[in-house]
């Protein structure tokens, strides 16, 4: 079972999220800042093999940082919010997405298609991402 970490201070997007990953077949932790998704990692004792995380978060360079030289084929989903145009100073993703607007069946089957595109690719041989490093 893989393991998906989804931090935003958005908690009502986060838990909707978390229960559409848990329904599709993911364990989803869902945490609303940086410092409280290292707490949990660390109480837990896991390991994550995609992080879906707010671009505003502070400290969110530093923890994929830190998390990608543990977790080598780690992937990461930068979450942006409608209708803001990214930020200049953008995390290290292998993906950026638009928050869902909307909770219903769609954006659920979205969401869960694109984790599963992110987590395939990150399960290729031949995957490289530039943001890994190498």
């Amino acid at each position: 079972m893989k393991t998906v970490l989804i931090v935003d201070a958005d908690l009502r997007f986060a838990f909707w999220l978390g229960h559409a990953l848990d329904q599709a077949g993911y364990y989803a932790l869902s945490a609303a800042s940086v410092e409280s998704a290292a707490r949990l990692l660390t109480e837990l004792g896991m390991k994550v093999d995609l992080v879906i995380i707010g671009v505003d978060q502070p400290g969110a360079a530093t923890f994929l940082a830190d998390l990608r030289r543990t977790q080598k084929r780690l992937m990461v989903i930068a979450l942006l919010d409608e209708p803001d145009p990214p930020p200049a100073t953008a995390l290290p993703a292998d993906l950026a997405e638009y928050k869902s607007l909307s909770t219903d069946d769609e954006a659920r089957r979205d969401w869960v298609g694109t984790v599963q595109i992110v987590l395939a690719a990150a399960a290729s041989p031949r995957w490289r991402s530039s943001s890994t490093p190498q």
